[in-house]
């Protein structure tokens, strides 16, 4: 799981998916309120789950790759055809783009984006 600033940052950027975010045991956030965006912390309690609380500490959703690739899954017939769209994407012209990052989170983060939303990660922005 990446905890890193940069994937924190891409997706405390991410609007359109921290929308999407429905709480749940496992899943991990960073508290933008105690400025400490370096400590990740999964959602263990029933307080946790629930948005009210969550939005008081500014919580930041970090999806888990497996919640990555479901937010993308549904436009695929198969996994099988999921994984074939995601290699596609990568070696197409936009190889060079897609190297740049360094975990399965950040990769797949950068891949949804792109083909749901159209947007690419630039500057430490989504433009």
């Amino acid at each position: 799981m990446d905890k890193s600033s940069p994937y924190i940052k891409m997706c405390e950027s991410a609007r359109m998916i921290q929308e999407q975010w429905k709480p749940d045991f496992g899943d991990f956030f960073v508290s933008m309120s105690s400025g400490q965006t370096s400590a990740c912390l999964p959602v263990v309690s029933e307080l946790e789950k629930k948005m009210s609380y969550l939005k008081t500490i500014k919580a930041v959703w970090l999806p888990r790759q497996d919640q990555l690739q479901e937010m993308i899954i549904e436009k695929y017939a198969t996994p099988w055809d999921l994984t074939i769209a995601f290699s596609n994407v990568l070696l197409a012209d936009n190889a060079s783009y897609f190297d740049t990052f360094d975990s399965m989170e950040k990769l797949w983060f950068a891949f949804i984006m792109h083909e749901k939303h159209g947007m690419k990660w630039e500057n430490g922005e989504w433009v």
